[in-house]
């Protein structure tokens, strides 16, 4: 069998998810492209065309489109609002194995939390007494402590992108909601013959 070409979009909650989440998604995928003797070609996430905050019907819209043109479509919110990855693939049953849900426990910035070396190296000047939480999943407000370790600035999503491409694999590993959204990743492209 030859090498074959993965395709994959991402909705998220919202433009400051996507600068972190793409450039880790992309890393992702090309650690888990070496697992396989032949590998697969892929050059990256794509972003849908509107956010997962929007109506649930213009959201299931823009997954059945990008259903017919991509193999796995990614679906991103936060823990407020969970349930609406399962009412979308609900309507979806043929092809719900290719929705991977992509949920932390709180907020997307609570993974970002996770590698104090990629927090320095965001934020060179920050105090260097700050220490990263031990459980971010616990952390009530990570967006705030986010803030903090970034020493505070009011346009610390410039970080995010930076963040996304340096925070350590292993390190989100130890997250159990990065945990499984790794496995059910692994798991979509098992299913799609990719792994």
């Amino acid at each position: 069998m030859g090498r074959r070409y993965l395709t994959l979009p991402l909705l998220t909650e919202g433009a400051s998810d996507q600068w972190f989440l793409v450039p880790l998604i992309d890393r992702q995928v090309a650690e888990l492209a070496q697992e396989t003797p032949v590998g697969f070609d892929y050059s990256g996430v794509e972003t849908g065309q509107c956010f997962t905050v929007a109506h649930r019907d213009l959201v299931v819209r823009e997954v059945a489109g990008l259903l017919r043109d991509f193999d796995i479509v990614m679906v991103h919110h936060d823990h407020n609002e969970r349930n609406k990855v399962d009412a979308v693939r609900e309507c979806f049953p043929d092809d719900a194995d290719r929705i991977v849900a992509l949920v932390p426990v709180r907020e997307t910035e609570a993974w970002m939390l996770t590698d104090p070396a990629a927090l320095r190296e965001a934020a060179p000047t920050r105090d260097a007494a700050w220490e990263v939480p031990h459980d971010v999943e616990k952390v009530t407000d990570p967006k705030a402590v986010l803030r903090a370790a970034l020493g505070g600035r009011r346009d610390a999503e410039r970080d995010f992108g930076r963040l996304g491409q340096t925070v350590a694999l292993h390190a989100l590993r130890k997250v159990p909601a990065c945990r499984r959204w790794n496995a059910d990743l692994r798991m979509a492209l098992e299913r799609l013959r990719f792994l």
